[in-house]
């Protein structure tokens, strides 16, 4: 059974969804950088709000960027 989300991912949920918003568009190592997380836990963040539909990832080339789904 998934675990219900924690209040720490809660908050760093808002904060990178803020982020990409203020952005517009943005790469994970930007992201990563900025708000000083981890490599991991941003990924791990990301992949949530991709599949809440919050987001989208476009592709060019071997970097991932990441928009506010529209």
């Amino acid at each position: 059974m998934p675990r219900s989300p924690t209040s720490r991912i809660l908050e760093r949920k808002k904060k990178i969804y803020e982020f990409i918003k203020e952005r517009g568009e943005t790469t994970t190592t930007a992201i990563v950088n900025e708000l000083e997380l981890s490599h991991s836990q941003v990924f791990y963040i990301l992949r949530l709000l991709l599949k809440e539909g919050l987001v989208e990832e476009i592709k060019r080339g071997k970097i991932a960027f990441w928009r506010i789904r529209r």
